[in-house]
């Protein structure tokens, strides 16, 4: 494809005019010249001319072209290597059989005034783009007809998010099940270009559809269309996300967000593009179910969209995730990395390396935070990044090109200059140079851990993880409980190097977290939590997708219904559940404050 900048205001007997007069001052000889009008009523001329250092075959006159027997029969035939495009002025009005068919073109511009195009004019798989619908193809073949149009048809991108989406993704199959008028332009150039429908499915969480300001169903997939469309592409975009979503989960037919993959899948056919991104440190934390994930969606995918392509969405190190596991952030991207080029690998698919360009700002530009205020997801100049990114690594588009900058709907800040060539900038160059090649398939960087329990058993031994629902526990007797097992480990000799303790706030109907399965998503969204508390008995798989191993009730407040659960079977979390049964630990628990 020809692409992809604004589209030229230049219009079709204009532009024509012009090139006639272009094309008119460039060499030729009279030997290069031949009378090919079908009859005496028709006076057309064509002419082998030099122009920009190119062959172009010019057409002029009135009338109707000869047919030819073969395409060995066009006295052009000598120079149909070297012919690289066909100029046909406005009056011709039929092209005759097998007229350009020994020619290597791509495409065929024909004025208004052309009514029909006879046999084998052109090869089979040249695009014809054409002034107006009523021109006739009596080709021998179904002709790739593109109609002119400078505008950009409007496209109906569908986002939908589980906890903010109502009902399903669309109402009415009408609303994705349309058939594209396929258009064609000028670009600033004046060069053609044809412009198909480009329609692409991002499959996530909130690493996908968050930008930092406000969880807008838009977030990276809006930003890549609203890119790619500025750049004159024509393309129409799907998501469907769900916070703290796993590409396992997508992938079953009778999850949240599975249903609505269901529903897009079956209802079209033509999707040109998929992209899975999968829970934040799933791919090195538990690479077996990122993996499984993966292949799972592969066929769900490829069993109705046979010529779409897949794509792995690898996500960031974050100072957040980083801290926790007592690594840089370019250590966690570099194991994200490693991961999604390896499950890249055995299933045949791609990846669109949107770490590796956070990771280039990371550690280039300290001045540009990508991050939201939780240094974990996306703010909205890392969405940025994000979807110029995916655009130009999956279209090949030059994002340096872009104007656009953001949406006041989106409430999107006001970037500097200076900051979008930047990110422009880096969006180019990852794609450029970052590949699935980077590590061979013989090692490279540490292998993924296979376990299914996460995280490593090895950091288990060291690293006690709590997460505390806020609704049923003040913060201060969490802090205290938390304080008081690390007294417990040292008198009884119980070996860690962290305890980190987590306060979901959850008191009021106003907080965030004061629903058990906004408390539960969050957990599933954070991950690597070893102990929870405290739960109330309707904490389970329905909402986590999270088994625990086991659960301990204490009393809370005079309410015996709390529990304490434990997700991981190590030493260390052991003790916190033997402490859990001890009186020190109930005196807390029951104190009133």
């Amino acid at each position: 494809m020809k692409n992809r900048f604004a589209v030229s205001k230049i219009l079709p007997t204009l532009f024509a005019i012009f090139l006639s007069t272009s094309i008119a001052s460039c060499s030729s000889s009279e030997k290069d010249e031949w009378q090919i009008g079908k009859d005496k009523n028709s006076n057309v001329i064509a002419k082998i001319v030099n122009y920009n250092k190119q062959k172009v075959l010019r057409i002029r006159g009135e009338g109707s072209m000869k047919n030819f027997a073969s395409k060995e029969e066009v006295p052009w035939y000598k120079y149909s290597e070297e012919i690289e495009d066909v100029d046909i002025s406005r009056g011709l009005r039929v092209i005759g059989e097998n007229a350009f068919a020994s020619l290597n073109i791509e495409y065929l511009v024909v004025p208004d005034s052309i009514t029909l195009i006879k046999n084998n004019a052109t090869n089979e798989g040249v695009d014809i783009y054409a002034f107006d619908d009523e021109i006739e193809l009596n080709m021998g073949y179904e002709a790739n007809l593109y109609l002119y149009d400078e505008e950009i048809p409007t496209s109906n991108d569908i986002y939908w998010q589980s906890d903010e989406s109502s009902g399903d993704i669309f109402k009415n199959l009408s609303e994705v099940q349309t058939t594209y008028k396929k258009t064609w332009a000028y670009d600033e150039e004046d060069i053609p270009f044809k412009r198909d429908r480009i329609r692409t499915l991002f499959i996530g969480n909130s690493f996908t559809y968050r930008n930092g300001r406000v969880a807008y169903s838009s977030g990276v997939p809006g930003i890549y269309d609203k890119v790619t469309e500025d750049l004159g592409l024509f393309t129409e975009t799907f998501s469907v996300t769900g916070p703290g979503w796993y590409l396992d989960g997508h992938a079953n037919s009778n999850d949240t967000c599975g249903k609505q993959i269901d529903k897009l899948l079956n209802a079209i056919d033509d999707l040109d593009y998929v992209v899975l991104q999968e829970q934040s440190v799933n791919p090195f934390e538990n690479y077996t179910r990122f993996l499984n994930g993966v292949k799972s969606l592969k066929q769900k995918i490829q069993s109705t969209q046979k010529h779409s392509k897949i794509y792995l969405y690898e996500t960031w190190g974050s100072p957040y995730s980083a801290n926790e596991r007592s690594i840089t952030v370019p250590a966690m991207e570099a194991k994200l990395k490693e991961a999604y080029i390896k499950a890249a690998k055995e299933c045949d698919l791609n990846v669109s390396f949107i770490g590796s360009a956070f990771t280039y700002i990371y550690e280039n530009y300290s001045n540009i935070n990508l991050y939201d205020t939780d240094n974990r997801h996306q703010g909205y100049i890392g969405a940025y990044l994000s979807g110029c990114t995916h655009a130009c690594n999956m279209l090949g588009v030059d994002v340096r090109e872009t104007k656009f900058e953001g949406e006041s709907k989106y409430s999107a800040p006001q970037l500097s200059e200076e900051v979008l060539e930047i990110l422009r900038n880096t969006a180019y160059e990852i794609t450029q140079n970052v590949s699935i090649d980077d590590l061979d398939d013989e090692g490279g960087e540490q292998e993924p851990n296979n376990s299914t329990t996460t995280p490593s058993q090895e950091d288990q031994t060291k690293i006690l993880k709590i997460a505390c629902w806020g609704r049923f526990m003040k913060q201060a007797k969490f802090n205290e409980l938390v304080d008081d097992y690390k007294e417990y480990a040292t008198a009884n000799n119980i070996s860690y190097d962290q305890v980190i303790g987590n306060y979901f706030t959850g008191p009021n109907t106003s907080d965030p977290y004061y629903y058990i399965a906004d408390f539960s998503s969050k957990l599933v969204a954070e991950g690597n939590y070893d102990i929870v508390l405290p739960c109330a008995t309707n904490f389970n798989t329905n909402q986590t997708n999270i088994t625990a191993i086991d659960m301990f009730a204490i009393n809370v407040y005079g309410q015996t219904g709390r529990q304490v659960g434990k997700f991981n079977n190590d030493d260390l979390t052991n003790s916190f559940m033997t402490y859990c049964a001890t009186s020190r630990a109930s005196s807390i628990f029951e104190k009133v404050d």
